[in-house]
């Protein structure tokens, strides 16, 4: 049965200060690795926070070496514009979506 992880990334040695998540290098590659697997139900939530100082993507996984295995194929993660400074299994108390 799979498992929510919250995964955090922190800026990577090639990220570059003063410019936003669009205007880093590799931008159009990670945009359609992440829309894919928004697309197939893995991502549920993901984006920079709004000062750019990291990112959280909410996943859908197995288990944590699932999700490393996974994003060690996302380009910003490969170019080093990111990196992934914790993953941690997320129990879901609340959640307004299942309201709908």
């Amino acid at each position: 049965m799979k498992k929510t992880f919250a995964t955090f990334f922190s800026p990577g040695p090639a990220w570059i200060t003063g410019k936003t998540s669009r205007e880093q290098p590799y931008w159009t590659e990670h945009a359609a690795f992440m829309d894919k697997l928004f697309e197939d139900g893995t991502v549920m939530l993901g984006g920079p926070y709004a000062d750019y100082t990291g990112l959280l993507v909410i996943v859908e996984a197995l288990h944590e070496e699932e999700v490393h295995e996974l994003f060690g194929h996302d380009p910003f993660v490969v170019h080093e514009i990111v990196c992934i400074s914790g993953v941690h299994e997320w129990l879901i108390f609340l959640d307004a979506r299942q309201k709908q």
